[in-house]
């Protein structure tokens, strides 16, 4: 009985030593995926890394700055009122700043849901909505300021 528990354990062992090897250091967490065309295209991607969100792309084509190597958020908040809930994570890129947001509202019996990026550059500010192939996590982080 001890060698059949002994061979079982010997058995398992690599099997478990392959799984962990397998593990990738670099996994992620999508928080938030937007695409738009509209009024320019726009590609954003924030992933969650070891507790910290990254914005992994960012792609606009009159984004003047270059974007540095990594860009961490500086804030998640939260907004709730009743019938109408909006998560927002922000993230500055040298002087712009990088809005976020998942809007869901049942006001005046219309369902809405939103996500939107907003970014404002050099004192302008560009609104985007983003399509229906678009996804967001923010609801499930917890709100905090860097």
């Amino acid at each position: 009985m001890i060698k059949n528990k002994l061979f079982s354990v010997l058995l398992t062992l690599p099997l478990l030593c392959i799984n962990a090897c397998q593990a990738n250091p670099s996994d992620f967490v999508v928080i938030f995926k937007c695409h738009s065309d509209t009024p320019t295209k726009i590609s954003v991607v924030v992933k969650e890394h070891k507790g910290l969100f990254e914005l992994e792309q960012f792609s606009h084509s009159q984004f003047k700055n270059s974007m540095p190597e990594k860009v961490i958020a500086i804030g998640k908040f939260s907004y709730h009122r009743p019938l109408v809930t909006e998560h927002s994570m922000e993230f500055k890129v040298g002087e712009n700043k990088l809005t976020l947001s998942d809007y869901h509202s049942e006001e005046l019996g219309m369902n809405i849901k939103e996500k939107s990026v907003t970014l404002v550059q050099g004192g302008k500010k560009e609104y985007w909505l983003c399509d229906d192939l678009s996804s967001s996590q923010l609801p499930s982080v917890d709100d905090f300021k860097k």
